[in-house]
């Protein structure tokens, strides 16, 4: 276990701001904490980077699931939403792309089995050449490179020998330990005309509220931090990126409320059953919504970012 300073601040001045048990493992309770300095709220204690692997195993953990055999129909049903959606999160990552498509360069995050970077060859025609994947769960990154062909390594590379016109972390940084190195590394690979594009959690939403400790995407101790709104801009200056717009991802608000009350039936010993999932399903359906008019309090928020000119500069005179 490990105690960090606040990455935006440096502080080491935090107020307890909740506690949330493990979804895996609801024996286990974590500690959430606000930095005075920044806002940023954050998991501290903590499992260091050698120790978080552990809490990854669990055959539920969603992002890792793929179309094998003997995939419970929760599962099925899963993976099949998460198709539908990927030709929606390939059109936000592109739009206002400069280049036809088959010119653009894509470097992915946290890729998983690589299925998002796999539609942007298929359906969009990216080359597979210009395509690369970081994940740091083996048997994830096996898949993409065996079922798809896909460039994908364990930790993000210090060269590729290229710039990416687009890099893409969704729902990826809230897990990444060494947080100020990893955005040292894509202002560097990011292209001078490419766009960062992030997907998050909204630690604000009208979720937390009503589900309180409950709330699916808490998910300690694999999230480490959760950004309320200004916080990730405050980080993504301190390496020369500018933060230019964010939207509402409505899926994510069906998607936590199903969850949400799932987990909540499971610690209250209460049947879920179809009234339940129902409900949740209703209550997911308003506030992604609402999420449209009010874009800062949806479930999940899509941030764009560009390089600073400045960043630009000092990039010149370095390679001078």
């Amino acid at each position: 276990m490990e105690t960090v300073p606040c990455p935006i601040s440096n502080s080491l001045e935090f107020t307890p701001f909740m506690q949330v048990p493990d979804r895996f493992d609801p024996s286990l309770r974590w500690q959430l904490v606000q930095s005075s300095a920044s806002g940023l709220v954050m998991l501290n204690p903590r499992p260091d980077s050698s120790e978080i692997a552990a809490h990854y195993r669990s055959g539920c953990y969603d992002p890792y699931l793929h179309q094998g055999k003997g995939a419970a129909l929760s599962e099925r049903l899963y993976l099949a939403a998460r198709s539908q959606l990927l030709g929606y999160r390939a059109h936000l990552v592109l739009h206002g792309a400069a280049k036809p498509f088959r010119e653009l360069s894509i470097l992915e995050i946290g890729c998983s089995t690589g299925d998002l970077l796999n539609f942007f060859h298929r359906s969009t025609g990216v080359p597979l050449a210009h395509l690369a994947g970081v994940e740091p769960d083996s048997a994830s990154a096996a898949y993409a490179r065996e079922n798809f062909g896909l460039r994908v390594s364990s930790l993000l590379e210090g060269e590729y020998g290229e710039t990416f016109d687009r890099i893409v972390l969704w729902h990826t940084l809230e897990h990444i330990h060494a947080l100020n190195e990893t955005l040292h590394a894509v202002a560097h690979l990011l292209a001078p005309d490419g766009v960062l594009v992030v997907a998050l959690p909204n630690a604000t939403c009208s979720g937390t509220k009503y589900y309180g400790e409950n709330w699916v995407a808490w998910d300690a101790p694999r999230h480490l931090y959760h950004f309320l709104p200004g916080t990730l801009a405050k980080l993504l200056e301190r390496h020369n990126l500018h933060l230019f717009k964010r939207i509402a991802y409505a899926p994510d608000a069906v998607y936590n409320a199903l969850y949400s009350e799932k987990l909540c039936c499971e610690r209250k010993a209460r049947p879920f059953d179809q009234h339940r999932i129902g409900a949740a399903l209703c209550r997911g359906a308003v506030d992604a919504c609402r999420s449209v008019l009010y874009p800062l309090e949806a479930a999940g928020v899509v941030y764009f970012a560009t390089l600073r000119p400045n960043a630009l500069s000092s990039r010149v005179v370095a390679a001078r």
